[in-house]
């Protein structure tokens, strides 16, 4: 099984210091819910539930409303299904834009499991997705309104300055607690480029046309604002790459195999550092690094990145099914199993997860559970005692583990999350 090693601009890091700085302030007004913490106080390892309907609260403007996020929260999205937890502020992040329809918003949210609570932080700009239907001049005059050219970083954002074209987060979303801040890597814009032929008395301001320079967003859910960050000349960014915060790093790892690059976002520096795995994608063996919509989770014991990909079709066949890992340690990918049986890992068929106290990870398909032995190594489909996360229409669903109830929280949109306690491995 082939491996690749990074080189020592991200093997040096590990030595580097860690300080973590105080928590910011959270929405503390929220209430638990009884009927929650009677569930969770009585849920068993090997058992699930379905919780009471969701509650709301934040700003939550008419085009939310229009959208029913009012009552279910934000819903998984095409392509964005990584639901972060923040362990600075016991909740679960999520943001990410659809694939067009049926919007594209700028949205972040956070859910409080004591109190059964979405909590919307960042009030979305306007929809980006109306564009879709208007004529150039109409269209250039809608963003007229919300979108600016920022003179300091030389990109475009909006007005309150924050993404203004958002995408998918595919995997590369992560929290990074020494920040405190949500990490975003904006894969594909569409509007940049229709923008800024609007407005060519802007391009000598302008710092991020040509082909796919990294474009790196943090949301600080404490100070509820964004802020974009510059990276270093050559370093790109990548539709349907990886990006996991990592503690031994310091920082945020980040692998695309489109462009056959892996980096670090540094949590103290705010910069990055990275290295070329191979002069291009094609150059580099298509098991070296994980394949582009894979999932991932970071195994805290065993300082592992586990990640998987495969067993969905395209144009050229069915992608093999097959598991890396990625040696913080040792600073290395390493193809573990390739094989017929496990789950689909795609980003937008189902997340992944690591839970801590299982110390295993788990993949929420859309027609299964399924756990990961990175020991063995080996995927075994979980049957929990209870009622089961699917829906009728096998929707995909986001996911995410809550370390401080013990539970695998899953939430397929319809305005209730399920939950799920895994045994350990020695029950």
């Amino acid at each position: 099984m082939n491996r690749i090693v990074l080189p020592a601009a991200i093997a040096a890091v590990l030595m580097a210091p860690c300080c973590l700085t105080a928590a910011e302030p959270l929405h503390d007004d929220l209430e638990r819910d009884p009927a929650v913490a009677e569930i969770l106080s009585s849920l068993k390892p090997g058992e699930s539930a379905w919780l009471p309907e969701v509650k709301t609260a934040g700003p939550i403007n008419e085009e939310l409303k229009k959208h029913r996020h009012h009552l279910t929260g934000p819903r998984p999205r095409n392509y964005s299904l990584k639901w972060v937890w923040a362990a600075d502020r016991n909740r679960a992040l999520f943001c990410g834009g659809n694939a067009g329809t049926p919007h594209k918003l700028n949205d972040v949210w956070e859910y409080d499991l004591a109190s059964n609570t979405w909590v919307l932080l960042w009030e979305p700009d306007p929809d980006t997705n109306r564009v879709r239907r208007m004529e150039p001049k109409e269209k250039s005059e809608y963003l007229d309104a919300f979108v600016k050219l920022d003179p300091q970083s030389g990109e475009l954002m909006t007005k309150r300055g924050a993404p203004f074209d958002p995408v998918h987060t595919w995997w590369a979303l992560t929290y990074d607690p020494q920040l405190h801040a949500l990490l975003w890597v904006m894969g594909n814009h569409h509007l940049h480029d229709f923008y800024m032929e609007q407005h060519p008395e802007l391009q000598k301001d302008y710092q991020y046309g040509g082909r796919h320079p990294m474009r790196l967003w943090a949301f600080y859910p404490g100070q509820t604002r964004w802020e974009f960050f510059k990276a270093p000349e050559g370093l790109q960014r990548s539709p349907a790459a990886i990006l996991e915060y990592v503690p031994e790093l310091h920082g945020s790892l980040y692998v695309t195999e489109t462009h056959a690059q892996s980096g670090v976002f540094h949590s103290e520096s705010k910069e990055w550092t990275w290295e070329q795995l191979a002069r291009s994608s094609s150059a580099l063996a298509d098991d070296a690094v994980p394949q582009r919509e894979a999932v991932a989770a970071y195994d805290a014991q065993r300082k592992l990145i586990v990640a998987h990909h495969g067993g969905f079709k395209t144009r050229t066949g069915t992608k093999p099914k097959r598991t890396w890992h990625f040696d913080v340690e040792n600073s290395e990918w390493k193809l573990v199993l390739e094989s017929d049986e496990g789950p689909v890992g795609f980003d937008t068929h189902g997340p992944m997860v690591y839970d801590s106290a299982a110390n295993a990870c788990f993949l929420v398909g859309t027609d299964a559970l399924w756990r990961y032995d990175a020991a063995t190594p080996s995927w075994t489909k979980v049957k929990p005692q209870g009622p089961e996360h699917i829906n009728e229409k096998r929707r995909a669903s986001m996911a995410c583990y809550n370390p401080e109830f013990n539970v695998i929280m899953v939430d397929n949109g319809a305005g209730r999350v399920w939950v799920y306690r895994a045994a350990n491995e020695t029950e």
